[in-house]
């Protein structure tokens, strides 16, 4: 017995002592931000999930900025789903700060904007004091690429936070790789310092970019950040601040040089076999065919119970035109 004790402990202490030495909390064999982002091809796939991660809080941002609008109303105000109180708490104005809704649009949009600032870091990009610089880069390409990849990271980071300070006033301005430990005692910044940040992202952007018409535009480019969407956000900043002499000329810009122009139809502009024609200057793009990156918004407004009448998979009838 004496002898079976000893054998089991002998056999316990070498088990750890093995797992001690095999254990590799970073195989050389996983993708990680520190052996990633070294080439052009690198960094444009992960901007390419940048795109990706627009997608995202657009599933939420329409509860709280279209649903509580004069232009919609809810589906279902009176129905006692889950789902429904969560929109009517939203619609009302009654929603707590724990509100499942309001968190996945925090979280998702801060997640993306991560994933910007990844990006960024790679092409050596830096804000301070209002300003966007050039550094040392981590990948390597040549300019004309590495500008038109930061100038188009720049646009997502500046799109985010737009939104962001006009739904929740100053908010936690993140452009750096930070801590976990750190980022506690980050306070959030004033709405002055965040428009700062948002129009030295799109100013730079816009120097940053290619000025190619929508006519010479690849197909498969078309739903990237260009120059003409740069400048139109940056000229709606601009009418947000009530800018407006430093609007206009950048629209004027975009309306003369862009090759976008108005439709001739009203319905040609929503249509399914011309998505991005030239009224469009910037869109968050889906993909249809099963691999879960569908817009999923012709579901949600299609009319409760309408089968396949409207869109395929029958609709929920969670918020309707008003008029």
């Amino acid at each position: 017995m004496k002898l079976l004790k000893q054998t089991s402990i002998i056999l316990l202490v070498a088990s750890f002592a093995a797992c001690n030495k095999i254990i590799d909390l970073k195989p050389e064999s996983n993708v990680t931000v520190e052996n990633y982002y070294r080439n052009y091809e690198e960094v444009k796939v992960a901007l390419t999930g940048c795109y990706n991660g627009l997608q995202k809080p657009l599933e939420t941002e329409w509860m709280m900025t279209e649903l509580r609008a004069d232009v919609a109303k809810q589906g279902s105000p009176g129905s006692t789903s889950v789902p429904n109180i969560e929109l009517n708490d939203l619609n009302t104005y009654l929603q707590n700060s724990s509100h499942d809704k309001v968190y996945d649009y925090w979280y998702y949009t801060y997640k993306n904007i991560r994933s910007a600032n990844y990006v960024l870091r790679s092409l050596g990009i830096e804000y301070a004091n209002g300003q966007i610089t050039m550094g040392e880069p981590i990948a390597q390409m040549d300019e004309a690429q590495r500008k038109q990849l930061a100038g188009e990271a720049l646009f997502i980071r500046a799109y985010h936070y737009f939104n962001l300070v006009r739904l929740y006033g100053g908010v936690f301005l993140l452009t750096t790789k930070e801590d976990p430990v750190a980022l506690k005692s980050v306070n959030r910044s004033s709405v002055e310092d965040c428009y700062k940040l948002i129009t030295a992202d799109l100013e730079a952007a816009q120097g940053f970019m290619l000025k190619k018409t929508y006519s010479a535009m690849a197909q498969e480019d078309l739903g990237r950040a260009t120059v003409w969407a740069a400048k139109s956000l940056l000229a709606k900043v601009y009418l947000t601040l009530n800018r407006k002499t430093d609007a206009l000329p950048l629209l004027d810009e975009v309306i003369t040089n862009s090759g976008h122009d108005l439709m001739s139809a009203y319905a040609d502009v929503f249509s399914i076999s011309n998505e991005m024609n030239k009224e469009i200057v910037f869109a968050v793009r889906y993909k249809a065919g099963g691999l879960g990156l569908g817009n999923y918004m012709a579901n949600s407004f299609a009319a409760l119970n309408s089968g396949s009448a409207i869109v395929n998979g029958n609709g929920s009838g969670l918020e309707l035109p008003n008029r």
